[in-house]
């Protein structure tokens, strides 16, 4: 089906596609769109293979690609090739995400704001009154000054019936500090039980009713406290104590919030790492083993740890040699040692573990007990033998591909003729350059082809497949074959595309390409041909040299029943036409226009012989030989 121009060229420039972009930028954002696109497959696939976050699963794909001498978009191919082969090998550590440290339950906040608004119905004018009036207290002084925790002198604020309703802040000392981080300054004249309304809620406040009343004394070594300031609840553990005094009561307290954060960050260490400790007491016989130590081995938290003897007993059989010379030689030359061994679950999967142990000696050398440390790296194993698994995959992958470019590198030699032995045309001097890409990875379609029609014509093409390798080199032989083919018909350069079209459109697989036919016709001196999406050619003429203007039409392949337009061209003698694939002028550090204007300012200086302008256009253009074929045909007009 025929579509309008305009829906696909630019009249601006005469490229294909949008207005201002030429096929090769499209073809090169395609490029990379691509390689984006299977880089995010392969993290995804090898995430899942081995286990392991997409982040973590990048890095392994830079380690392989770098093992391997590889790119990395050529590795992330081989690993998406591989296939998604699920996760075998791969172990996930599970990790819960920790609360909150220092917060107390939404009940309690609840609880203590309507603690707070009972209390805040309380007269306190009489409080300043209070407190200026009481007397010297010697003993509480005392107390503030000799200890070195956070202490207050509280004294009793009483309701009409002489019931203890509160306790005021009479006085702290400089260390004194709540959950809050308040001390003297925020603290001294106001009410306990509106700054700390967990002092209700814990029954401390009875407690030191109680003292006050009773002359008890109270000690309390270690409860948990929480209370409520500002809709914001803290909680800790805390010691505290409180006697009488002759004006109130003295509390001392200290909060282990420091101890307990420390502990916390030791029990989520252990269990982040799946590293646990213990200890074994050769005097006693018992043990001592945190709780993830108990989990690498399997056991539960009431379960008695075995003896540094029996610990054998629980590994794997075929690691009990391992494990039995490691006790041995710890006891005997009394030394640290370290092993890997497995262990065998309740689930019958067996968890590998990493142990580090060592025997502390007495002041006679005589070991009385044993610290070991253990780390589950079933994980880490999991990952290492996916890696190996994916490793190998894609060495026989690269194994494969190798083959394939050698093939690609045969046919392309058997299809394409020698630069030498491409005969003279009628009325054309011709000279060719056809340059295959160093790195055999890049091998791609690059072709062209001569024939000498038999009613005098000469007819000229070149063109290039897309893509590259084995794929490539096949597209290449069939489009330059099927072209050569249908030359003898003596149809137009124009039909002979719309032919050529349809013969690149029905290949299984399918392929597109880019491609340029002309003929010349010596007594007339003109040019007819057709552009498929190819790079425009440039005409010298007495010095001068111009890109020649081009209705584009699509690439091979890309719309099926396209009528191909053919331009004439006239011609004169000393007139250069010169042709040339993309791997010239393409490079993704520099804009294509620019490319070509200069291949067009290196040509206008070049000389007049075909053969001398190439040798001068490949010294100056400074193309990646690397990257792409690179093909360059010369026609001089005789």
């Amino acid at each position: 089906m025929k579509r309008r121009m305009g829906d696909w060229v630019s009249e601006a420039d005469g490229t294909w596609g949008p207005p201002g972009v030429h096929a090769a930028d499209l073809e090169g954002l395609r490029g990379a769109a691509h390689d984006r696109a299977v880089m995010a497959e392969a993290r995804v696939v090898l995430a899942r293979r081995l286990g392991v976050p997409p982040g973590e699963a990048l890095q392994h794909l830079i380690w392989l690609a770098r093992d391997l001498e590889m790119e990395l978009p050529e590795a992330a191919a081989m690993v998406v090739q591989g296939g998604g082969a699920g996760t075998e090998g791969a172990v996930v550590a599970g990790r819960r995400p920790p609360r909150a440290e220092g917060t107390a339950q939404r009940g309690v906040v609840s609880e203590a704001e309507d603690l707070l608004h009972r209390l805040a119905a309380e007269d306190t004018d009489g409080d300043d009154g209070l407190i200026a009036g009481l007397p010297a207290d010697p003993v509480a002084r005392g107390l503030l000054e000799g200890t070195l925790d956070s202490a207050a002198h509280l004294v009793p604020v009483r309701g009409p019936d002489g019931e203890v309703q509160d306790f005021l802040y009479a006085e702290l000392n400089g260390a004194a500090r709540d959950l809050f981080g308040r001390g003297a300054e925020e603290l001294t004249g106001l009410r306990l039980l509106r700054t700390d309304p967990g002092a209700a809620l814990s029954g401390l406040f009875e407690e030191y009713v109680a003292v006050l009343e009773g002359g008890t004394t109270l000690d309390r070594d270690s409860i948990m406290y929480s209370t409520v300031q500002g809709g914001l609840s803290r909680s800790s553990r805390m010691s505290v104590r409180c006697v009488q005094v002759p004006t109130g009561v003295c509390a001392t307290w200290r909060y282990h919030s420091g101890e307990d954060r420390s502990a916390r960050r030791l029990e989520r260490v252990e269990r982040l790492a799946l590293i646990g400790f213990g200890e074994w007491d050769l005097v006693t016989g018992q043990a001592d083993w945190t709780p993830q130590m108990l989990a690498n081995y399997g056991l539960g938290p009431d379960e008695v740890p075995p003896a540094p003897h029996d610990l054998p007993k629980v590994v794997a059989e075929d690691d009990l040699p391992l494990v039995e010379e490691a006790v041995q030689t710890m006891f005997s030359r009394r030394e640290p040692v370290e092993a890997e061994h497995r262990v065998i679950g309740k689930d019958g999967a067996p968890r590998h573990l990493w142990v580090f142990a060592e025997p502390v000696l007495d002041d006679a050398g005589l070991p009385v007990s044993i610290n070991i440390v253990s780390q589950d790296i079933t994980r880490r194993r999991g990952v290492e033998r996916a890696l190996a698994e994916t490793r190998r995959q894609m060495l026989k992958q690269q194994a494969r591909t190798a083959q394939e470019r050698k093939v690609a590198v045969t046919l392309r030699r058997a299809i394409l003729p020698d630069e030498e032995e491409v005969g003279q045309l009628p009325g054309l001097r011709v000279a060719i350059r056809a340059l295959a890409a160093e790195s055999t990875a890049r091998i791609g379609g690059d072709w062209f082809a001569t024939r000498v029609m038999p009613d005098g014509r000469a007819l000229f093409a070149i063109g290039d497949a897309a893509g590259h390798g084995l794929p490539a080199a096949a597209a290449m032989a069939r489009s330059r074959n099927g072209l050569l083919g249908l030359s003898c018909t003596g149809e137009p350069a124009g039909r002979l595309v719309g032919w050529l079209n349809e013969l690149v459109g029905s290949m299984d697989p399918p392929a597109t390409g880019t491609a340029l036919v002309g003929h010349y016709r010596p007594d007339r001196h003109v040019m007819e041909w057709t552009c498929a999406g190819h790079l425009p050619p440039i005409l010298v003429r007495d010095g001068h040299a111009e890109p020649l203007e081009v209705h584009r039409d699509p690439l091979l392949g890309a719309l099926p029943d396209w009528e191909y337009k053919t331009i004439s061209t006239e011609l004169r003698p000393g007139d250069l036409i010169f042709l040339y694939t993309d791997g010239l002028v393409e490079r993704r550090d520099a804009d294509l226009d620019e490319r070509i204007a200069r291949l067009t300012g290196i040509l206008r200086d070049s000389s007049a012989g075909p053969e001398l302008a190439l040798d001068e256009v490949l010294a100056r253009m400074e193309h990646d030989r690397a990257a792409d074929d690179t093909t360059m045909f010369a026609l001089h007009v005789e």
